[in-house]
């Protein structure tokens, strides 16, 4: 399965940016994408959800979403099968490349500062090997 085939669901509250990263994503070449505005959405889209085995191959969220939860990233993460490949952009936080948080063989949470094109680019490259 090639990268751009991925489900993607992203989770951020201001419209405008989760317009942006949309964007981004579908200049990358991605098409299925699932926006959520809170992190009751997105708890209810991975946990809650009525398809019990819906998977998502990679997860942007805004790291502020987390914070304001009071939610650990890693544990979340870790806790959370539904979501194979993670991404939290903070603006505070985050570096200019992408910062490894969480790695196994088969799943990987990164840290970064924007999630525009050239950001996310070489980190989905990266994690489609």
């Amino acid at each position: 399965m090639t990268y751009k085939c991925w489900r993607i669901l992203i989770a951020e509250e201001l419209p405008t940016l989760q317009s942006r990263i949309g964007k981004s994503l579908n200049e990358l070449g991605y098409c299925a994408l699932t926006p959520v505005r809170s992190f009751r959405e997105l708890l209810g889209v991975t946990q809650y959800s009525h398809e019990p085995f819906e998977h998502f191959d990679l997860m942007l969220i805004n790291g502020e979403l987390m914070a304001a939860a009071g939610i650990d990233p890693v544990r979340f993460f870790q806790s959370c099968a539904q979501i194979r490949h993670g991404v939290i952009y903070d603006a505070r936080r985050g570096q200019a490349w992408a910062e490894p948080i969480y790695t196994t063989a088969r799943r990987h949470l990164s840290l970064i500062r924007t999630p525009d094109r050239q950001t996310l680019g070489p980190l989905l490259e990266q994690l489609d090997v």
